[in-house]
């Protein structure tokens, strides 16, 4: 089946046949106008035969169509016209861009997508090397739980309790203390008469310490 493609009815007031009475009453042949105007032969023939489909897409053919009827001396109306009734008169319409804003759609929007995905890729890798730096150089939690305060006594040994990270390391006034699985810790420690002040800190391998102060009153 031989394919049909449509083409525009050239009436006697139409811009294609007053292009082609302007250019034989010049006497101009074809190729004699294509080669001062450097548009190829068959697109000036085209555009006489009103042919759209076989000028290139975008606005050369638009604008192949207006230097042929500037330098023909065409009427400048009928050109205007000719540009409105076909719709080549804005980008938006034009016919000869379709095939651009076609393909346009499915090189930019894929573009969109996969950069948005880069971008949103980067953030959650950045969002997560931050959360991971602060979890790294950050003190690690630390709870006291006996005793609570600073207290008065008259034992001369105190229990010292509480809880932490589990791989954080325990000193009670510079002596390492173990914790199990769970991060807790408990240790007797040896009074003296008088204010004994008790240091108990918390660290992790690279974060800062965490240090809590007891001071605890011997009688």
């Amino acid at each position: 089946m031989v394919s049909f493609t449509p083409k525009r009815i050239i009436s006697e007031n139409s811009l294609g046949e007053e292009l082609r009475r302007i250019r034989n009453f010049k006497n101009l042949k074809i190729d004699e106008v294509a080669k001062k105007l450097n548009i190829r032969s068959e697109y000036l023939l085209a555009i006489e035969a009103e042919d759209l489909y076989s000028l290139p897409a975008g606005l050369y053919g638009k604008n192949f169509l207006k230097r042929y009827a500037d330098f023909l001396g065409a009427d400048k109306k009928l050109t205007a016209k000719f540009l409105e009734e076909t719709g080549m008169k804005t980008a938006a319409e034009d016919p000869f861009s379709q095939k651009i804003l076609k393909k346009s759609k499915f090189l930019i929007f894929p573009k969109i997508i996969r950069n948005l995905a880069i971008g949103l890729a980067v953030l959650i890798c950045f969002l997560y090397l931050l959360f991971y730096f602060k979890k790294i150089i950050l003190p690690p939690e630390l709870l006291v739980t006996q005793p609570d305060r600073n207290l008065m006594t008259k034992e001369a040994v105190i229990l010292i309790t509480g809880s932490t990270d589990k791989e954080a390391e325990v000193k009670i006034n510079g002596e390492l203390v173990l914790n199990n699985n769970n991060g807790e810790f408990s240790q007797l420690i040896n009074l003296k008469k008088g204010v004994n002040n008790l240091e108990i800190s918390a660290k992790k391998k690279y974060s800062q310490d965490n240090i809590i102060i007891r001071q605890i009153l011997v009688e």
